[in-house]
Order: structure tokens, then sequence, then C-alpha cells
């Protein structure tokens, strides 16, 4: 059954933004099958496949949200993140300032949706494979 203390063994092994993927796999092992992370609360929210939600905190940091999307943004965040240059928390406060309100991580289908607050996609990404 999924629990926020394995979420929690899971999350912390992510010691920058670029460590995503090795996080993923871990979820996965865990049996995440997707998740929900809200910017503006800084909180997650996790899926199994039997619809068990678990909502923690983790890392989360709340930010603010600009009200117009820019999808040259949340790209130019993404790419930074995969490059390993930023943390997660700079991770979240460029993705408020490119208009991001949620995302939501297909576990499934390894991919990341970015929204803004219409709910509008900004960026679908492709969770990279771990290297």
């Amino acid at each position: 059954m999924l629990t926020e203390e394995t979420i929690m063994q899971v999350a912390t092994s992510e010691a920058n933004a670029g460590d995503f993927p090795k996080v993923v796999q871990g979820f996965k092992l865990a049996g995440v099958v997707a998740y929900d992370y809200i910017v503006a609360s800084g909180l997650y929210v996790f899926y199994d496949i039997d619809g068990t939600k678990v909502e923690a905190k983790l890392n989360g940091v709340p930010k603010s949200i600009a009200e117009i999307g820019s999808v040259k943004a949340i790209q130019a965040a993404v790419k930074q993140a995969q490059s390993g240059n930023i943390d997660f928390e700079q991770f979240c406060e460029l993705a408020g300032e490119a208009g991001v309100s949620i995302w939501h991580s297909n576990l499934i289908e390894m991919l990341v949706i970015y929204q803004d607050k219409a709910g509008g996609i900004l960026l679908q990404e492709p969770i990279p494979a771990v290297q």
C-alpha cells in the first residue's frame, strides 16, 4: 500500500533537479503511477494503481504563479533542471514565474504535463530515462 513514509524515502534521494529520473524510478518501484505537484501550495498528490491518494509536502515550497503562462520560460526551466544546474526549489520558482500552477507526472506514459491556472497545457515533456 502506498504510504507517505514510502514516498518520503524515495523523495529524499534527490540531490538536485537533474536527479529527477532516478526519483521517478524509485516512485514507480514504490507503486506510484502518477502524481501532481501544486506550485502555489507546494503540495504533492501521489496516486497508485488502486486509486489510493497520498498527499505530502516533502520538499515543496509554495510559490507565486504568474497570471500569464510562458511556454518559452517553462521550456528554459526544464532544460536547466535536466542539466542539474538548479535545485527543486529554484525550478518551482521558475515554473511559477512561467505561469505553471500544476504539473502532472504520468509514470506509466513517462510524461510530465505543465498547466497554467486556466488548465491550459504549456508544455508536455517526456521524463528522461535514468542514465
